[in-house]
């Protein structure tokens, strides 16, 4: 029904072209030649179309130019909102010309999200919102091409939450490594959008040198180690009929109502496990002021703090979309589809601030986690 609506249409748009009736001859004037088959991409899949045509001239059929603009607007809005959800360009090529008819290829889908550049740099240059007191980083790796070779990357994510709450993606930065200098630049780049100093109560991340070095240089603030991350580490060194009591007295030192009691809770640890897994204890005492600090913020905030949950849930995210990708083709390819993840969990955020019941877990799923 479509077709033949629109097919009569053409017909129509033919006849006022020509400027009279079938069979009616005018001198030197072009002629009625038939019609040609035509497919036209769209909503409804591919629509095979009679295209009127003329024996001398070009003919201009209005409807004919919309439908073509309209179907490749369709394609292309398809094609980039589909490889931003993580779908490889030549997956994205091969079912909307599946699906629609279309003839993309798949370096044309990189090229059509190409033109989310401008708002990628105007999202990477924003100014960091006010209020940030809590500042979590983290890294991925993830297989990235250059000329002549593919190498492993480190995409470095910071992520803030502010005095009520809130949670925010403050930037990101994809280097060769994770190193105390790439930490260094990213830092770098959120004091230069307004970052403040004075306003961080807490750096909350893994154990690791160059985050470690680069917080203490550039931003000189108190740090806090991931709890969770420790607690996997012990766990490991247990044998399985102790894991349970053993995490259970873990629980005790963490999840205490005050570093008072939680120093407490670490002694008896130490006296009860200290000489059936020496290694396992080492690891539970080692660093305990910087697995601590969370004990000197807002009790609405220990949950929060305790652990890197919140941005490895983050992570695990932009893993999601960039796995199906495979190997990015470049650090911009890299950059739009972080971008697109960021946006997305900033609308999943707006308006909406951290609880403890809504964000936390029972201590014994996060140490299974």
């Amino acid at each position: 029904m479509i077709v033949a609506a629109l097919n009569a249409q053409l017909i129509v748009e033919r006849d006022e072209a020509l400027g009279r009736r079938p069979y009616e001859r005018q001198d030197q004037s072009s002629s009625r030649n038939g019609f040609k088959l035509t497919r036209v991409p769209g909503l409804w899949g591919a629509l095979t179309l009679r295209k009127p045509a003329v024996r001398r001239g070009a003919l201009r059929l209005p409807l004919l130019d919309a439908l073509k603009t309209a179907g490749k607007g369709l394609v292309d809005v398809l094609a980039m909102r589909f490889w931003l959800r993580g779908t490889s360009t030549r997956a994205v090529a091969e079912e909307l010309n599946s699906a629609l008819g279309s003839k993309l290829h798949a370096s044309t889908v990189s090229t059509l999200t190409n033109a989310l550049e401008p708002t990628l740099r105007d999202w990477e240059s924003r100014p960091i919102p006010d209020g940030i007191c809590y500042l979590f980083v983290d890294a991925l790796y993830l297989p990235v091409r250059r000329p002549g070779f593919t190498s492993k990357q480190a995409l470095l994510v910071a992520l803030g939450v502010d005095e009520n709450a809130r949670r925010h993606v403050l930037g990101f930065l994809l280097g060769d490594r994770e190193s105390q200098e790439s930490w260094e630049a990213l830092i770098e780049n959120l004091l230069s959008r307004g970052l403040k100093r004075e306003n961080l109560r807490l750096v909350v991340s893994d154990e690791h040198k160059g985050i470690e070095a680069a917080v203490t240089n550039r931003l000189g603030v108190t740090h806090q180690l991931c709890v969770v991350h420790m607690m996997r580490n012990a766990r490991a060194r247990v044998a399985t009929p102790d894991r349970r009591p053993f995490l259970l007295d873990m629980h005790a030192v963490y999840w205490a109502p005050s570093r008072e009691d939680a120093r407490q809770a670490l002694g008896a640890l130490q006296g009860r496990w200290g000489q059936r897994y020496p290694a396992a204890v080492r690891i539970v005492s080692h660093r305990f002021e910087d697995h601590a600090r969370f004990f000197e913020q807002p009790q609405s905030f220990w949950t929060l703090l305790r652990s890197t949950n919140l941005i490895e849930r983050f992570n695990r995210e932009l893993r999601r979309r960039l796995n199906p990708a495979g190997a990015m083709q470049s650090e911009l390819e890299v950059q739009k589809l972080t971008w697109s993840v960021a946006e997305a969990q900033e609308r999943r955020w707006a308006g909406k601030r951290w609880s403890a019941r809504a964000g936390g877990l029972k201590p014994h799923q996060m140490a299974y986690a």
